[in-house]
């Protein structure tokens, strides 16, 4: 880095942390709505520590992606004790940078940031129409069938593993609560929570033996299945439609009037894999006795990106779809089973939803229903483990929106 762009980093840093200090805390809406010499100022100023925050968000999470890679990849930071270090480093390299880029562009570029907003269906809040510090609440159940392919398949050191499909377990139907928290720190940007249970049981005959972490499953037994399942995840959410809304009406109509946003953030999937309670009837010379797998032992915390779209419908009704996914392969898990458990992982899912709103009716409620489709992959492997667990499923979903300003 020369003198000269070292020198405009400070300088546009030292920017931030003014802009950022003056206009913390203060009632931003009320000061922009009223009158006086001084608010198109003021509107501005705002308008740059939004950006700020919001090119700092990206900026650590493009910071800790890119960090990642050399760690868990290729072995950078020595270790567990070195990879947080250094995966913080990224993260603070990239918010510094993201920052003075967001800074710089809604200086210099106030249009480019600036986003038009979709036609506002009622009076209150919704999802649709967010605005600076609102906060939205998502309560959604999700009623999923089985897709093929569904297996788990455990090993232990040399014995192999049986391929235990889903269905033959009774895994055939699953209940997936899930909740979701937004807060919007600026009317195109968020920060988005998601917490989710798994709820997946069933019991089903075993004609055979079967092989299981080292254990041998007794035939001509019922086996009941019930894994302890949660994945939880946190991401930073953007509206792309400052990019794209000013050229829109050249678009045929059915490209109108769509609120395209990008996501990216962190997931973590926690799987307990048990059956009957960890402790199944085994033949007599089975080398082991326990028949349950901590998959969550050698999870990764994986960088994850999506892209969701809202459009309004009619007066009381608007479209959501969206999509994301992630993907690793032969990452280092910073984990030893009889020496490295080498990591791969990948998830995606999609949802089609319709929302109906009517303020002056629900007030802040939207119900909304849709459908949805998941898939979640792990293989985890060392000399001692050799660990495959592959789900799908499919099925109607509803939900509960409530939106609300701060």
């Amino acid at each position: 880095m020369t003198i000269v762009s070292a020198t405009s980093v400070v300088y546009e840093a030292t920017l931030i942390a003014l802009t950022i200090t003056l206009t913390w805390g203060v009632d931003t809406n009320a000061q922009i709505a009223s009158s006086g010499p001084a608010t198109s100022s003021f509107a501005s100023v705002v308008q740059e520590r939004d950006a700020t925050i919001e090119g700092g968000a990206i900026g650590a999470v493009a910071g800790a992606y890119a960090a990642a890679w050399p760690v868990f990849a290729q072995g950078a930071g020595a270790g567990r004790g070195g990879a947080l270090p250094w995966m913080a480093a990224g993260a603070a390299i990239g918010a510094l940078v993201g920052g003075a880029a967001g800074y710089s562009v809604e200086h210099r570029w106030p249009w480019f940031l600036t986003t038009p907003r979709l036609p506002v269906l009622g009076s209150g809040p919704s999802l649709l129409s967010p605005t600076r510090g609102q906060i939205d609440l998502q309560v959604e159940g999700m009623f999923g069938f089985t897709g093929p392919g569904s297996l788990v398949r455990v090993r232990e050191f040399s014995l192999q593993g049986t391929g235990l499909e889903f269905g033959n377990l009774g895994l055939s139907q699953e209940q997936i609560p899930s909740l979701d928290l937004r807060y919007w720190i600026s009317e195109r940007s968020a920060f988005h929570f998601r917490f989710r249970y798994f709820a997946i049981g069933g019991s089903h005959f075993l004609s055979s033996p079967a092989y299981f972490n080292g254990a041998t499953l007794a035939g001509n037994q019922t086996l009941d299945t019930s894994p302890d399942w949660y994945a939880g995840g946190f991401y930073y959410e953007h509206s792309f439609r400052s990019w794209y809304a000013p050229y829109e009406s050249r678009a045929p109509r059915w490209l109108q009037r769509w609120d395209v946003r990008g996501l990216v953030g962190i997931d973590f999937t926690y799987i307990n894999f048990v059956i009957d309670g960890g402790h199944a009837p085994v033949v007599a010379n089975s080398h082991g006795k326990e028949t349950k797998e901590d998959f969550y032992h050698q999870s990764m915390p994986m960088p994850t990106i999506g892209v969701e779209a809202y459009r309004p419908l009619s007066e009381n009704f608007y479209f959501n779809g969206v999509i994301q996914g992630n993907w690793i392969n032969r990452w280092n898990s910073l984990r030893n089973e009889g020496g490295t458990v080498w990591a791969a992982q990948s998830n995606i899912e999609a949802h089609l939803r319709i929302y109906f709103y009517k303020p002056d009716l629900l007030g802040p409620f939207q119900p909304m229903v849709g459908f949805f489709y998941y898939y979640y992959r792990q293989l985890e492997t060392s000399s001692e483990d050799g660990n495959f667990l592959r789900w799908s499923a499919f099925g109607p979903e509803i939900g509960l929106d409530v939106s609300f300003d701060t």
